[in-house]
């Protein structure tokens, strides 16, 4: 009798042990498909966003086509960031000329490389980085201001700092209405720092000749570094960002004012 109890306790442990165990299962099964359909919703409020910020590139440049007006930069229809919200899907643009950059691969021209070894001095980075510069684009250009990092004397911080005054975009000429105060005062020893502020809040400067009745700014000034700058550009960098669901995507996309010239996926 108490042989057969002990092995019907036996036989009901077991079984409460496979209950268990199968219950233990079934929860595990249930918590991981959960947890991947969560994972799986993330994946596809990406996709979305992510086409959010394409969509956003293509918006950006339909803008920059239908820019018709004498001038680009600062006071341009195009030059306020904007941010959209369509069927909970929020994208945010920012489009900047790449032309208010000294293009590096230009510099072999003289007065532009003057422009740079100031500007260097300017911005506190070591003038014998112009000539490293200078040597390298007289072999081969650069093909983005990110190999600035890949040049002798050049650290990350550097070409970092550089990247905000360099570009491999454009042509010979400056942005006036969008290049910085540093790249101003670099233009020439003789344009004081009253020329240069004169400018900036003259912007958008819609005809050159506009620089001629600007306090600070002499007529010898003005035929020195007239050779040097423009108020148009064809070359801009976008910034797009679109988010669904807490789900974001950035891309950011170097174009000419047609086409996507280089992209990348920031985010």
């Amino acid at each position: 009798m108490s042989s057969s109890r002990s092995g019907k306790g036996f036989v009901l442990f077991i079984v409460l042990l496979i209950v268990w165990a199968l219950s233990a299962f079934l929860f595990s099964l249930y918590y991981l498909s959960q947890s991947k359909y969560k994972e799986a919703e993330g994946i596809r409020d990406y996709v979305v966003a992510y086409h959010g910020a394409v969509s956003a590139v293509k918006i950006a440049l339909k803008l920059l086509k239908e820019d018709k007006n004498s001038y680009d930069g600062e006071g341009d229809d195009w030059y306020s960031p904007f941010t959209y919200n369509y069927n909970g899907i929020v994208i945010s643009v920012k489009i900047r000329d790449e032309c208010g950059k000294l293009n590096v691969n230009k510099i072999t021209d003289p007065r532009l490389y003057g422009v740079l070894e100031r500007l260097l001095d300017e911005i506190s980075v070591d003038e014998e980085v112009a000539e490293v510069i200078r040597k390298r684009v007289e072999k081969k250009p650069l093909r983005s201001v990110g190999e600035l990092y890949t040049l002798k004397g050049v650290n990350f911080k550097t070409a970092k700092k550089l990247s905000r005054y360099l570009t491999v975009y454009g042509g010979s000429k400056l942005n006036v209405n969008s290049a910085g105060k540093e790249l101003l005062e670099a233009l020439s020893l003789d344009l004081s720092e009253e020329g240069v502020e004169s400018i900036l809040k003259a912007r958008p400067i819609k005809e050159l000749s506009q620089l001629l009745d600007l306090p600070g700014i002499t007529k010898e000034t003005y035929f020195e570094v007239r050779p040097l700058l423009t108020n148009r550009c064809n070359y801009f960098k976008i910034e797009a960002t679109a988010s669904y669901n807490g789900q974001v995507s950035q891309v950011e996309a170097y174009t000419s004012r047609y086409k996507v010239l280089e992209w990348k996926v920031v985010k």
